[in-house]
């Protein structure tokens, strides 16, 4: 569920360094990455270029990071670039390393990809939001069929348990409790069941999918892969891509429509995707101002809460019905 501060790794690039080294036989430099759960950096190595080095959070199993891994190939298998694991000097996927405390965490290092995350993308015309769409349905069909042990875990992040972020919008202020707990209203009224469920990624944000000016070419960081309805997926990365839009409705008719031609949205699908963008926004910006007490000091933690707010106010301008006939008229 919430993430607690004591289990989250606290090594030097230095240390990140001399374990890319001994375990992976990488040499060069190391920086840090931005990161909620973990610590991630950047290995750049002059002779077999860069890597990502992935230090997990300690209540991150074995078995959670093999399911990352599992989903990890699917969706390479259709086609989108999306990191690779590179094995170890003695052939593993996984290996320990232990902090000067003697708290132990599981070490990979993934494959980098070069390209300009989404955030970088402005404006965005229809060609790359239909793109973002047509992905992300090509990204839940690869996983379609995806079982795993570690697939029924209990996420902070999983739409199913937004209610846990509402813990947290005491902390707004008022007029923006007022409006998160309006999207957290809807949200209870969904009727899960009715949706179709399956394995997804859960974390299109503008910061782990990779874009050129017309198309969508990577997708990044698996670490929120979890069982929930197979729609949040779509809504999650709506929340994200209409980030900064104008027209926020017209942006979001493209992606859709660049989704359900590939992965046909159902009617109760189609019923429920506001919600879930809407309760997306909501678990943000209550997220947001609880890191902002749990880390004052790292901006990551808030990077979007600025866009998420301008984002809401634009989707409350547009009249009632608005959203919904959008959605009908993408789905056509």
């Amino acid at each position: 569920m919430a993430i607690s501060a004591e289990t989250i790794p606290r090594f030097t690039a230095s240390d990140a360094l001399e374990a890319a080294s001994a375990r992976y036989g990488l040499s060069g430099s190391a920086a840090p990455l931005p990161s909620e759960r973990d610590q991630n950096f950047l290995i750049a190595d002059p002779n077999r270029g860069k890597f990502v080095l992935k230090i997990a959070n300690r209540g991150d199993s074995a078995e959670l990071l093999d399911f990352q891994h599992e989903g990890m190939r699917r969706v390479a298998g259709c086609g989108i670039p999306v990191p690779r694991i590179l094995r170890s000097l003695v052939g593993a996927d996984v290996e320990t390393l232990t902090s000067r405390a003697g708290t132990e965490h599981r070490l990979r290092v993934l494959t980098w990809i070069e390209g300009r995350v989404l955030a970088e993308q402005t404006p965005r015309g229809d060609a790359l939001l239909e793109s973002i769409g047509a992905s992300m349905a090509q990204v839940d069909l690869a996983l379609a069929e995806f079982t795993h042990p570690a697939m029924y875990r209990v996420l902070q992040w999983d739409l199913r348990h937004a209610g846990v972020a509402r813990d947290h919008a005491a902390l707004l202020p008022a007029t923006w409790r007022e409006r998160v707990q309006t999207a957290f209203v809807q949200w209870q009224e969904l009727d899960w069941t009715s949706l179709r469920a399956g394995v997804i990624h859960g974390d299109a944000n503008d910061h782990n999918v990779l874009a050129e000016p017309q198309r969508m070419t990577g997708l990044l960081d698996f670490g929120d892969m979890v069982h929930s309805a197979i729609v949040c997926d779509l809504a999650i990365a709506l929340a994200y891509a209409l980030l900064g839009e104008r027209d926020p409705l017209a942006a979001a008719g493209a992606v859709i429509r660049g989704y359900h031609r590939c992965n046909p949205l159902t009617v109760p699908e189609q019923l429920a995707l506001d919600a879930l963008v809407r309760v997306r926004l909501a678990v943000s910006l209550c997220y947001a101002a609880h890191n902002r007490i749990r880390a004052p000091d790292d901006p990551y933690q808030v990077v979007s809460e600025a866009g998420v707010r301008a984002l809401f106010e634009r989707l409350d301008g547009y009249p009632r019905g608005a959203a919904e006939e959008t959605i009908r008229a993408a789905c056509r």
